[in-house]
């Protein structure tokens, strides 16, 4: 495949210059006049396109793509499926829009791989780091079922409600997190820098100082000597930290821990239920093995205790138990999930359920982070402002008796 940069016209007059990718000039041409488009002018582009061997199609060597990127060509490839486009055709043109340039020669890599006769989900298991599994199942899935255009509907849904998640996250620590790093450099500044230059003017006046002043100066004679330790300590625990996510049995402590966390703990697990359950949800809808979608579900939560929970669900229900109870034996998902799972059982609204069960998590998250920030955010001000308050009180305290200081270092010198 060729890189051909053109300008064309609309029917309207309106006049365009972009890129596509294809085997001549005149297929390029071809493309654009079936696009309703009025060629000016096309050249090959110097740079060719490489093909990549499947070692090569790795997280590594590609560049990054946003989630919130393969989830609007998610959507728009739906759309042009849905329209009764070629998929091929659909891809280069979606390639040729795109803004993003990995995603743009990942688009036109598949496109070719299935000109050259794969299938859509094989093209794209070549770039793990772009689709990830579960996008790959799914999509394949929908090829077997002959349900394309609906699965990839599904999976856009299901992308869209993620990111939106996601955001409301991030957009929730946001705040705290900017004071808390404030706050970190603001002290770090004050007992390296503020404080020592301080108490160098005050060790030249000779002077007593307050019980508060000398309690902040010695504070600060430590850390300033003994920084070393924390920086070390951190280093240490972020090799533990890697070290234990190497390996399942690390995860499971980690993940263990942080769901026991006081406060954080709840709201962390119900965005871990919530991701676990609209995940198998859309995945049953998708018409995947229960079994499957189970395995796919609990990789894609991100806790291994969810994967362990997934794992002991699925070996109960190849071994006939109902998934109801095999849910209720785990111990991690609350009892509010284990009827619903049995009713959506029973009724043969599995799927639905679960994207109900999902979305309550979701509002449960949503009004979880709220509050908290309600009371963190102030709280965090007043306590950072507090502590920093006290150490400027605390250093300039003697300035209050400046001259009183000054005249007993004049006395002593005398």
């Amino acid at each position: 495949m060729t890189r051909f940069e053109y300008v064309a016209k609309s029917t309207s007059g309106a006049q365009r210059s972009s890129f596509l990718y294809a085997e001549s000039a005149a297929a390029a041409a071809d493309i654009l006049h079936r696009d309703g488009l009025v060629v000016l002018s096309i050249r090959e582009m110097k740079r060719p396109v490489r093909e990549m061997t499947k070692s090569q199609t790795t997280r590594f060597f590609e560049g990054h793509v946003p989630a919130g990127s393969v989830a609007l060509f998610t959507k728009q490839l739906t759309s042009m499926l849905n329209a009764g486009l070629p998929l091929t055709r659909a891809l280069y043109g979606l390639a040729r829009d795109e803004a993003n340039r990995t995603l743009s020669d990942v688009l036109v890599r598949v496109a070719s791989n299935i000109e050259g006769g794969e299938t859509l989900s094989s093209a794209m298991s070549r770039h793990p780091g772009v689709f990830p599994r579960l996008y790959i199942s799914m999509v394949k899935s929908g090829e077997q079922s002959g349900k394309l255009v609906t699965i990839m509907r599904h999976l856009a849904r299901y992308m869209d409600r993620t990111e939106a998640v996601k955001r409301k996250v991030r957009s929730a620590m946001t705040y705290p997190t900017f004071v808390v790093g404030f706050s970190v450099i603001a002290s770090s500044v004050l007992f390296l820098k503020i404080v020592p230059m301080m108490a160098g003017i005050y060790a030249k006046l000779d002077a007593e100082l307050p019980m508060p002043t000398q309690i902040v100066i010695k504070a600060s004679s430590i850390v300033g000597r003994y920084i070393w330790v924390p920086i070390l300590l951190l280093i240490v625990l972020i090799v533990i930290w890697r070290v234990m996510m190497r390996n399942a049995a690390g995860r499971y402590v980690l993940d263990s821990f942080k769901l026991r966390l006081p406060i954080f703990g709840r709201i962390l697990r119900k965005v871990v239920i919530a991701k676990f359950l609209r995940t198998l949800g859309v995945l049953v809808e998708s018409g995947l093995p229960v079994l499957d979608a189970l395995e796919l579900a609990g990789g894609s939560s991100g806790n291994e205790v969810v994967v362990r929970a997934s794992g002991k669900i699925g070996n109960m229900v190849s071994h006939g138990s109902s998934l109801s109870k095999s849910f209720g034996s785990t111990g991690v998902f609350p009892e509010i999930v284990v009827q619903m799972v049995s009713t959506g059982e029973e009724t043969g609204t599995l799927g639905e359920m679960l994207a109900n069960l999902s979305d309550y998590y979701d509002e449960q998250v949503g009004t979880s982070i709220e509050g908290l920030s309600s009371i963190l955010e102030p709280l965090l001000i007043v306590l950072i402002g507090g502590i920093i308050a006290l150490m400027l009180v605390a250093m300039f305290l003697p300035v209050f008796h400046l001259g009183g200081a000054i005249r007993q270092g004049m006395i002593r010198s005398g």
